[in-house]
């Protein structure tokens, strides 16, 4: 009999995470559910430990070996899941509910609209207090029903007839294949914030450093929005397996942003700056956002309890100003503005850090 729920995992090199996600699932109650371990070809004790800790689990784990890549390895995943349901999980994911998974089924069953997924209220799990403010702004930013701030370290929980109708995970996006996903779903369907906690490791944040990895996954983001692909099979080692990370410097991927930029025709050139000049516009609620979460942190406000002040003041009139030809030709000029002295701010600080590390692109 196929179980209720498929959980699909992608993992690579991952034999210290993967032990504690198998622990971590026994809690799970009153669900029926199968791992599915999907497999990049790692070269660690992933799948030795895996293999040593499946027959005294109490549910049925499945290894599938694939190519690498996490929306590769997942659209396989799904393609030899079994349940009616999936999950798309992190293997450093972990749930303080031991009925998370019931409840979340539950509560997306209910709902009448076609195409609804649900995703959980993330917490970081850090090893330090360092910059507890960025984790806590963008802890209660997850928790928000707009674009882009969907990320797959909430957890995907949908109907397979779902995933089916919205399409596979894109393979040619080596980062944000599921940010790509939950946008295309929340086009012609609903997300909905499940009430129970997900938490997930912060060790790449506190590795590369939580503001430099935010910034480029910043300008990650809006190139994939704005469909520069070629971008994305031009820029070295942009997302690297968080085993080989380390400091991340900024510097040498705004050098290979401008290096790209300059290859382009000036026509082709200005339409990219003018796109993105488009999303910036689009995301600048982020601004007030800030305010908002600044000082609810300050009041001790739980993330996501507090009250969203100003992006209420600032959002209409700001689009009412701003969302013309003109608002968004400013919105270019700024942005290029920005990304210029971005550039020479960060060579001051990092070039004698890349000078004495040879640190080749973006580690």
């Amino acid at each position: 009999m196929a179980p209720e729920l498929s959980i699909i995992v992608p993992i690579f090199n991952e034999e210290e995470q993967l032990p504690c996600l198998l622990t971590d699932l026994i809690r799970q109650q009153e669900v029926d559910f199968e791992l599915l371990v999907c497999d990049g070809g790692s070269r660690d004790d992933s799948l030795s430990r895996l293999y040593s800790m499946r027959d005294q689990l109490p549910y049925p784990v499945r290894v599938i070996e694939c190519e690498k890549g996490r929306g590769q390895q997942m659209n396989t995943g799904a393609d030899a899941a079994s349940g009616e349901w999936l999950l798309f999980l992190h293997v450093d994911s972990r749930f303080d509910d031991p009925r998370a998974l019931r409840h979340g089924i539950d509560i997306l069953a209910t709902d009448k609209q076609a195409l609804v997924a649900g995703h959980y209220r993330l917490r970081f799990r850090r090893s330090t207090n360092e910059d507890a403010f960025g984790y806590y702004y963008h802890e209660w930013k997850a928790q928000l029903d707009r674009p882009d701030c969907l990320h797959g370290d909430q957890g995907m929980l949908m109907r397979r007839l779902t995933f089916r109708t919205i399409g596979l995970f894109r393979k040619d996006l080596p980062v944000m294949e599921d940010t790509d996903f939950a946008e295309r779903l929340r086009q012609r369907g609903r997300w909905i914030l499940l009430p129970e906690e997900i938490s997930t490791s912060a060790r790449r944040f506190e590795r590369e450093g939580l503001k430099q990895r935010q910034l480029i996954g910043a300008l990650i983001m809006n190139f994939r929005t704005i469909g520069w692909t070629g971008f994305f099979s031009s820029v070295r080692d942009v997302y690297l397996p968080h085993q080989e990370t380390g400091r991340l410097l900024v510097l040498p991927f705004f050098r290979q942003v401008r290096e790209l930029l300059a290859r382009k025709a000036p026509r082709d050139r200005r339409a990219i700056w003018f796109r993105s000049g488009c999303y910036i516009r689009g995301h600048a609620w982020q601004l007030a956002f800030y305010l908002d979460a600044k000082r609810a942190f300050r009041l001790g406000t739980p993330a996501g309890e507090g009250k969203l002040f100003y992006v209420r003041l600032f959002e209409m009139p700001f689009n009412l100003l701003t969302d013309n030809p003109l608002g968004r030709l400013a919105a270019t000029i700024l942005l290029k503005l920005w990304f210029r002295w971005t550039y020479y701010r960060v060579w001051s600080r990092e070039r004698d850090i890349a000078e004495t590390l040879k640190e080749p692109a973006v580690n």
